[in-house]
């Protein structure tokens, strides 16, 4: 597993992990920046109360590897409201060729005994999302 740190099947990573990935995927030319500047702006709001590590789930990366979840398995494994689109530039005339282009997100059900509820955010590329598409899972705890 190459020193990875897995926990319920999400692979547990920094906090920035999600910027970080917009930056190294999403090319800057065509739009001088302007949709990873985006992207990345969005990602920081939604990260506002996340904690310093988070859960990460990526079946092209995942899928097979011991201690993860199977794709057909994933979905199902959640207790989750349904996701909602944040941001979808995918329709826009003017955007970079490659890259991420929806981020949407989800809650989980409130959990009265530990007054908190999971959050989970879905960065998808080139206009689809989730099973059609490369899409990056992430999840962490709100508590309130």
């Amino acid at each position: 597993m190459n020193d990875r740190k897995v926990v319920d099947g999400w692979e547990i990573v920094p906090m920035r992990h999600p910027i970080d990935m917009v930056l190294d995927i999403t090319v800057r030319d065509g739009d001088e920046g302007l949709e990873q500047d985006r992207l990345i702006s969005i990602l920081h709001d939604l990260l506002t109360y996340a904690p310093s590590e988070i859960g990460y789930y990526f079946s092209e990366d995942h899928s097979g590897q011991e201690g993860f979840m199977e794709p057909d398995d994933f979905y199902e494994t959640w207790d989750k409201q349904e996701y909602r689109t944040v941001y979808d530039s995918s329709l826009l005339n003017y955007v970079p060729e490659s890259g991420y282009n929806i981020i949407e997100k989800a809650y989980g059900k409130w959990d009265e005994d530990l007054q908190s509820r999971d959050m989970y955010i879905a960065l998808s590329m080139n206009g689809c999302s989730h099973a059609s598409a490369l899409t990056q899972h992430y999840k962490f705890t709100l508590s309130f």
